[in-house]
């Protein structure tokens, strides 16, 4: 009955948060074009639109029904927006009930707290304000994906991480935690997120093979600009054009010696979290252009750890918050800099030990266990 209402406040919160908070910001200029031809029923409209939008087809899907009601209720475009940001929004917020219910909170009022952090953070506010919410929806399914992983549900795991991938090409970078996870054979994993992921997106690339092109060639590359909350403002305000095109495919190539390494240090499904959020801090820190909810992987990920290990509040997820908000809200210039490269340093430090700890625990309580 608690995880009911826990649901129930999940998705109210969702509603009350993409109703009052959400701003067009990037959307009459990304999304808007293919979710409104959705609405409306043309779908071959909606494949087509130029610029094609920095997405996926999945969140445009689910947005489209939302935004059909707003519109024939009178609703203008931030109507409209708002309104289709509410599924995204649920689905952190259920992500949330769903982590409660596979790692049992150990007082009542962590339940409230974590569907709050899940719905509201600032940085789940930020993505609604520049008109991203498909960044909450792509959070929630990788992270979901991953603890399925943990569980060896791997037909869950794989189509969760499907989704997300055809939600947000950065979800590839959760495929190799998940694949060290699940059980053997680890490759029906990859191939069925994989696989589902290209099943969901051809039609799109079918029919404007050149946007879809286009479109994929400026999700990897970053700007020459560098963001305050970014490693590379430590050391120059904007990049070289050659190493900025190089950021994004490094990133995601990153994650899989990461994960082999971990691997090779006795890190198995229990120390998973951890190195999940260790990959989403590491795209953070080495982004130029690491915008505010662009941490929002990471905090789902540090969310899901905190429920792990039992903590009576999720301190590591808060203090992540907190530490986020100092650097974007209070500081500016070097400053901001320099916090921000302390404190990552400090968390992506205590996830790398975090990860063989719990593994190891795990280990010894498996072999204290009585036959």
């Amino acid at each position: 009955m608690a995880l009911r209402r826990l649901s129930v406040f999940a998705v109210l919160s969702a509603v009350v948060v993409s109703l009052y908070r959400g701003a067009l910001g990037d959307y009459p200029n990304d999304a808007a074009r293919a979710v409104d031809a959705l609405a409306g029923g043309h779908l071959l409209r909606a494949l087509t639109v130029r610029p094609q939008p920095l997405m996926g087809p999945v969140s445009v899907v689910v947005r489209a029904p939302f935004a059909a009601i707003a519109h024939a209720l009178g609703g203008g475009d931030l109507v409209a927006y708002r309104a289709g940001a509410i599924p995204c929004l649920v689905a952190a917020g259920l992500l949330a009930v769903w982590l409660l219910r596979v790692f049992p909170a150990r007082r009542p009022v962590m339940g409230l707290l974590v569907v709050l952090l899940a719905v509201g953070s600032p940085a789940a506010v930020n993505a609604l304000d520049v008109g991203h919410p498909e960044e909450v929806l792509a959070a929630a399914l990788t992270v979901a994906g991953v603890v399925a992983a943990m569980r060896s549900r791997t037909v869950a795991a794989a189509v969760l991480l499907g989704l997300a991938l055809a939600t947000k090409q950065w979800a590839v970078i959760a495929l190799p935690p998940a694949m060290l996870a699940v059980g053997r054979p680890k490759w029906r994993l990859a191939a069925g997120a994989v696989g589902l992921a290209a099943l969901l997106t051809v039609p799109q690339a079918i029919a404007d093979p050149h946007g879809f092109a286009s479109m994929s060639r400026h999700a990897a590359t970053a700007t020459n600009d560098v963001f305050v909350q970014s490693w590379w403002s430590l050391v120059a305000h904007t990049l070289p054009g050659w190493l900025a095109q190089l950021t994004h495919p490094a990133i995601v190539l990153a994650a899989v010696p990461v994960t082999i390494l971990a691997a090779r240090r006795g890190v198995r499904a229990d120390g998973v979290l951890p190195l999940l959020a260790l990959l989403f801090l590491i795209r953070c820190v080495f982004d130029p252009v690491d915008n505010f909810y662009y941490h929002l992987p990471l905090l789902l990920a540090l969310l899901a750890w905190d429920l792990q290990t039992r903590r009576t509040l999720p301190w590591a997820t808060l203090g992540a918050t907190l530490c986020l908000v100092e650097t974007n809200s209070f500081l500016a210039g070097t400053q901001a800099s320099v916090f921000y490269f302390v404190w990552t340093a400090i968390l992506g430090a205590t996830l790398a030990g975090a990860r063989v700890r719990l593994s190891r625990a795990s280990t010894r309580a498996g072999l204290q266990a009585p036959a």
